[in-house]
């Protein structure tokens, strides 16, 4: 957490549906942050960089979440 308010967030994951084919795993990287306004809301942005072997796929997201709690 920053004196901002604002908590950075990286994530690494990688999968491979099927271990006996070659090309077909996939790798995420999830860029982001986390802003809270107060102790019951926070805005949460993340871009997820997907990477996969073999034939490079545009699909690539951005998500946006607004948790509040009440």
């Amino acid at each position: 957490m920053t004196p901002w308010n604002i908590q950075p967030i990286v994530k690494y994951e990688s999968y491979d549906p099927d271990n006996d084919t070659d090309n077909n795993a996939q790798d995420v990287i999830t860029f982001g942050f986390n802003y809270f306004f107060n102790d019951w809301t926070r805005l949460q942005f993340n871009y997820l960089y997907k990477a996969e072997e073999g034939h490079e796929v545009s699909n690539d997201e951005i998500l946006m979440q607004l948790q509040v709690k009440f």
